[in-house]
């Protein structure tokens, strides 16, 4: 079967500012949104990829004091991982989630301890991923559970996300800079469209928010994933050029997929499977706290220009607009 309707990646788009616009200083545009642990705090609206190459136990510290979201990768211990999902997201295989379901089944937990789950799986359009969701939340009751899905990369299974009571689903396969899942298996839907295809069929009132994940390349692109309806962007790359505190521009520094065989090793599998993700060599170009400053400014930048003071008024009055490849490439290609 083809379907002939255009689909379109990020860089085929750009927002349109409103006609006129009452905000005199983008100091007035709040850019923040609640934390993905549901803590209290506001954070931007990014969250770090769970990647052993951006982030681990010792210095997700780092991202969380810059106002970056974080998700903690499989490649941490298990047993630390089980300590730090009280206090944020940790990334669980299949197995490893069946069995804290097995763990916490029945076990009655203090009022305000919540389990932060990342059900971590490239095919999240697998019914049993979905159905291990659905069993989780019943078995540890909602307000004990605050649980991440996907990935996804066709709009309709968002429903499936929604409807099973998931918190949170991550959209895009094959898109990120290390994945090479939509090059070999051609399986992909462009991350301009997938964002506003689910946004435009999910519920005026829903409860699960949408991470665009994959190939996020630049401030730009986080924007225009948040104009387009995504109420969080995901990044990999653009951490892994971020030096931290013990790093310094221009250290060179090893960025791969969590579906390399050097990733699958140091989640302890023993049985490698062929490979969906690639290795490169990242240059740190930029601080963390230089980058993620950065981004607030952009931020509220482009939500001045669409008279919007709030990310839930951005999402209503961005307009987006179809470039001509001419036209794409006059901004992109700088």
């Amino acid at each position: 079967m083809l379907k002939n309707e255009m689909m379109y990646s990020l860089r085929d788009i750009s927002i349109i500012p409103s006609v006129i616009t009452d905000i005199r200083s983008r100091s007035e545009c709040n850019p923040y949104r609640p934390s993905i642990a549901e803590d209290g705090s506001e954070l931007l609206p990014v969250i770090t990829a769970p990647m052993s190459c951006v982030l681990n136990e010792l210095n997700f510290h780092e991202f969380l004091e810059s106002g970056v979201n974080v998700v903690i990768p499989r490649t941490v211990d298990l047993n630390i991982r089980k300590e730090l999902m009280f206090r944020m997201f940790c990334a669980f295989s299949m197995s490893e989630a069946t069995n804290l379901l097995e763990e916490f089944e029945g076990v009655k937990l203090g009022e305000g301890d919540v389990l932060h789950i990342l059900i971590d799986n490239a095919n999240g359009h697998m019914r049993s991923h979905i159905e291990l969701g659905k069993k989780l939340k019943r078995a540890l009751k909602p307000h004990h559970v605050l649980l991440m899905g996907g990935n996804i990369a066709n709009p309709n299974t968002y429903l499936s996300y929604e409807f099973a009571g998931f918190d949170y689903v991550r959209a895009g396969i094959g898109g990120g800079n290390c994945c090479i899942t939509s090059t070999q298996t051609a399986t992909h839907y462009a991350m301009g469209s997938l964002i506003a295809d689910i946004c435009e069929l999910r519920p005026k009132e829903y409860h699960c928010k949408v991470i665009a994940d994959g190939g996020i390349s630049s401030y730009a692109d986080i924007i225009k994933c948040l104009a387009l309806g995504a109420d969080y962007v995901m990044c990999g790359k653009l951490f892994a050029k971020a030096a931290l505190s013990n790093e310094e521009i221009g250290d060179s520094h090893l960025y791969y997929g969590m579906s390399t065989k050097m990733a699958q090793k140091e989640m302890g599998n023993t049985v490698l499977k062929t490979s969906e993700g690639r290795k490169e060599t990242v240059i740190k170009e930029y601080t963390l706290p230089g980058w993620t400053e950065n981004l607030h400014d952009y931020i509220c930048s482009a939500m001045s220009y669409c008279d919007s003071r709030s990310l839930d008024e951005f999402r209503e009055k961005a307009v987006c607009r179809v470039l001509s490849p001419a036209a794409s490439s006059l901004i992109n290609d700088k």
